[in-house]
């Protein structure tokens, strides 16, 4: 009995960190990790009841344009997109021949797409530049969010915005960064 818990403990701590790292790939391997995790679900460790807080279970809530950060605060997508240019995370940097961090997401938009915050808040800093503008915000819970290329930015410094308040308009890429407490915090799992 000891032995097998203990097998299929190191099967979840394995599985554990494969996820994880196709988490970060920010590709969708569904179909490879769903059938491990039914046949784990299937036994008598609570596993399934463990992993269900993390798991999309059918019939649930669609949370594909929510990202809860702490203490039931709520990330709103920003803008609509037609694809993720560079992901967050450690990348291979081809012109610098190195690794590199990217504490943010590009996304590849419309231009002309309208931009809203991802939370309310106060609007710290503003820099323009042709279809370089960035606006900075500042929410509640020490939580900051970056917007960039923008070409047109429709917020003043010091203004305090709503959900539903246009920051600005894109070019054809759009760079947003979520900040924390403790540094950059991925975004990603606003865009599926």
């Amino acid at each position: 009995m000891m032995r097998s818990f203990k097998l299929r403990l190191l099967g979840v701590i394995v599985l554990v960190a494969v996820v994880g790292l196709f988490m970060q790939s920010g590709q969708d391997n569904r179909q490879l990790v769903e059938p491990v995790l039914e046949y784990m679900m299937d036994n008598k460790y609570d596993v399934g009841k463990l992993i269900s807080r993390y798991v999309d279970v059918p019939g649930a809530v669609d949370l594909t344009k929510v990202l809860p950060v702490s203490g039931g605060t709520i990330l709103r997508q920003p803008c609509e997109f037609l694809d993720i240019e560079h992901s967050y995370g450690w990348h291979w940097s081809q012109e610098e021949h190195k690794q590199t961090f990217c504490s943010g997401i590009y996304l590849k938009v419309k231009d002309n797409t309208t931009v809203k915050p991802i939370l309310g808040g106060q609007v710290l800093e503003i820099t323009r530049a042709a279809n370089q503008g960035t606006v900075l915000i500042k929410h509640d819970a020490n939580i900051y969010s970056l917007y960039g290329g923008l070409k047109e930015i429709l917020v003043d410094k010091g203004s305090n915005v709503g959900e539903d308040k246009l920051i600005g308009r894109t070019g054809e890429s759009f760079y947003l960064e979520v900040r924390g407490k403790d540094g950059p915090v991925n975004p990603q799992s606003i865009f599926k």
